[in-house]
């Protein structure tokens, strides 16, 4: 049997490779940690692909972005140097549509853009047949003209897919689902799967039943709150707006839908003035929405049925919308769906208001993740998922877990935190003084690039305001600043140096890589807990009722993966060197999961690494 893996193996890549062996071979999950730059996605995909082959098994690839298929694609194509394989990849309606592209104001929801692709397919075959029609899909008319004679093999990116789809106009999204039925790898979007309306449809194209299908899950460290989400509601007051304004278009006089328009539009006013009031940024509403209702003359009864007839009338409405070559688009339906869900919830959601919405937050991430128990097995992967046995339990499966140490030189890593410096309750002046001062000591002390990472944007502000005096070229990640921008400046700091001030949690510290002498340093200020929120204490409380300790599964294990993946910017490969420096003595709580030492100065001791 050939033996994927395509490189010659580094240290540690046999250890993983051995221990997902045995997952596959008694049929268990497998969740396991390892630094960035081992290799994990090789170390996973060579074994399960071997192990498929052999027991004439599937294996499915999830990522959160569409970017880290590319990853798995890249490595998939080094094996087949090996021996052929048919592999896809797979993205969503919405990124795959040809017709949206030319037409940019069909672009939607992941439903409208379903509704609308449905019903433009529908008028295609009809035009086909030889009636006549207007606002078809020339795409999909070509995919049926065309499909006998596609014959894809080997390894096809959904881009691939898609440039293929542009050069030939044919349909790529149909394409995608045709050629998946032949493939033996699919590498997909997680919301393919947790997604119970785009599950119910991948299960119609994917190749393998669940049963004998190897899953994988890439970055897994996402994957509780991307279930939580997937399972969460929202509703804007600017839809309830939209949704008055639809009715006197379209002429919709039902009087039942008008009194409970106005009654939840009159609800959204109140709670937003009181939100003001008490300076609120978000609340918990419980069943206010509910009791308010009642007061106004609409029972539990009188709303599901109300919400019954604004979903049916905007269904009338999308359509003539849709005859009329605009998104088929209700806000009357929106409602009427959100109202059916918002009313059927348990103590797993929590009601909350924030400015101008409406929001009903999933506190269960098992609820999506209980399709995982369908799979031969699954494997989940990623750099930064400690405390291993919160992952297990928040998804609600059995595992093997498992931390893998990093492969490169301990002498390459230092970890040190600073005494009397902390970020706790609130950053006082003075204290914001004293580390911005320890900051720019730093900075101007030695000179490597460095990456200073701060626990909010709002503190990154006050910094900036200060001005420090560091005599160095300084980049700045801001709020809401887009892609194309931050991605300048962070070639511009690769290539002429400098200090780098950005947040954690945000795009420098999650998602770039800083190879070599790219960054050397990273200054973290402040333990990054996530911000206080209603959402957050009810996640917190909800941990306590369920498992114990809601502060560690919520907060402390947040801070921890936020921390390990703004320091594993540092090392990426075995000749990296880097330090980092931890701006708090809370740090020393967390020497458990991340390896450090306490130092008193912190510029002699980041002198003396680099010596």
């Amino acid at each position: 049997m050939v033996d994927f893996f395509p490189y010659k193996p580094r240290k540690g890549q046999k250890e993983i490779i051995q221990e997902i062996e045995k997952a596959l071979q008694s049929k268990q999950n497998f969740v396991f940690e390892a630094p960035a730059g081992t290799g994990k996605t090789v170390c996973a995909l060579a074994p399960s692909l071997k192990y498929a082959i052999e027991n004439d098994l599937a294996i499915l690839y999830i990522t959160r972005t569409n970017s880290q298929q590319q990853q798995a694609i890249r490595e998939l194509r080094k094996m087949a140097e090996k021996e052929e394989m048919n592999v896809v990849g797979v993205q969503g309606r919405a990124n795959m549509c040809l017709l949206i592209e030319n037409i940019p104001s069909l672009r939607g929801s992941n439903e409208e853009i379903t509704r609308l692709c449905s019903s433009r397919k529908k008028k295609s075959m009809e035009y086909l047949r030889g009636k006549k029609h207007i606002n078809r899909c020339i795409f999909y008319e070509n995919f049926i003209l065309n499909k006998d004679k596609l014959d894809f093999r080997g390894i096809i990116s959904a881009e691939e897919m898609m440039e293929y789809g542009r050069k030939h106009k044919i349909c790529a999204y149909e394409m995608n689902k045709l050629y998946m039925k032949k493939a033996r790898i699919v590498i997909a979007p997680y919301i393919y799967l947790f997604d119970e309306f785009l599950r119910e449809k991948f299960i119609t194209w994917f190749p393998y039943p669940f049963e004998k299908t190897i899953l994988i899950v890439d970055e897994a460290h996402n994957l509780p709150e991307f279930a939580r989400e997937v399972n969460s509601i929202s509703l804007s007051i600017n839809t309830v707006k939209n949704a008055i304004k639809e009715m006197e278009e379209y002429n919709v006089r039902s009087e039942d839908i008008v009194h409970l328009i106005e009654t939840l539009l009159k609800i959204f006013e109140e709670i937003d003035e009181e939100m003001e009031r008490k300076k609120l940024e978000d609340m918990f509403i419980g069943s206010r929405l509910e009791e308010e209702m009642e007061e106004n003359g609409i029972g539990k009864r009188d709303v599901e049925m109300v919400a019954e007839k604004m979903i049916s009338y905007g269904e009338i409405i999308s359509d003539l919308k849709e005859s009329q070559n605009i998104l088929p688009r209700s806000f009357l339906r929106s409602i009427g769906n959100f109202f059916q869900k918002w009313y059927s919830f348990d103590e797993r959601w929590v009601k909350i208001a924030e400015k101008g919405r409406m929001e009903g937050y999933c506190l269960d991430a098992s609820i999506a993740t209980s399709i995982l128990k369908e799979f031969y097995c699954s494997i989940h992967m990623s750099g930064t998922l400690e405390p291993l046995n919160e992952y297990i339990k928040s998804i609600g499966i059995e595992a093997i877990t498992k931390k893998f140490p990093s492969p490169f030189p301990k002498e390459n890593r230092r970890v040190v935190y600073v005494k009397n410096l902390t970020t706790k309750y609130y950053m006082n002046d003075e204290m914001l003084e004293r580390i911005g001062n320890e900051v720019a000591k730093i900075c101007n002390g030695i000179d490597r690039n460095i990456l200073v990472f701060f626990p909010s944007y709002n503190i990154l502000e006050r910094f900036l305001e200060k001005k420090f005096e560091i005599e160095r070229s300084i980049y700045v990640e801001r709020k809401n600043e887009k892609q194309e921008k931050l991605m300048k400046d962070i070639e511009k700091f690769r290539k002429n140096g400098g200090v780098f001030l950005s947040v954690i949690g945000g795009r420098v510290s999650e998602g770039i890589d800083f190879p070599s002498e790219q960054a050397e340093i990273v200054i973290i200020v402040g333990i990054p807990y996530p911000p206080p929120s209603a959402r957050l204490l009810a996640l917190q409380k909800y941990y306590d009722s369920k498992l114990g300790n809601g502060w560690k599964y919520v907060v402390e294990a947040k801070a921890i993966r936020r921390m390990t993946q703004a320091i594993g910017r540092l090392i990426r490969s075995e000749s990296d060197k880097g330090m980092a420096v931890i701006l708090d003595e809370r740090a020393s709580r967390f020497r458990k999961y991340i390896g450090m030492e306490e130092c008193k100065n912190a510029l002699e001791e980041v002198r003396k690494f680099f010596r």
